[in-house]
């Protein structure tokens, strides 16, 4: 008797986890419409392609600008009797 109402225990247990996945599920569908809607209504709202842009001028001052290396590289040819030229190393 005690196992026959464990396994009626069960199957009411996997009933309600059954339940509980389409309800889950039913709310992640829900979500995902409200979500697409939103994002339909914004890029309608923000459009990159009409957003009026003003073009701004910013000048340097000498503070503004630091030179931190300065290199002079020096790579070796050799030119031969004909002229044209290739690496020395």
């Amino acid at each position: 008797m005690r196992g026959f109402s464990r396994s009626i225990d069960e199957s009411k247990d996997v009933a309600r986890a059954g339940d509980t996945v389409a309800s889950i599920q039913q709310q992640l569908a829900d979500l995902q419409v409200e979500f697409d809607n939103e994002t339909a209504a914004l890029e309608a709202r923000i459009d990159p392609a009409t957003e009026s842009l003003e073009p701004v001028s910013i000048k340097p001052d000498k503070s503004d600008i630091l030179v931190q290396l300065v290199t002079l590289v020096w790579v070796p040819y050799w030119q031969d009797a004909q002229g044209s030229t290739g690496p020395a190393w």
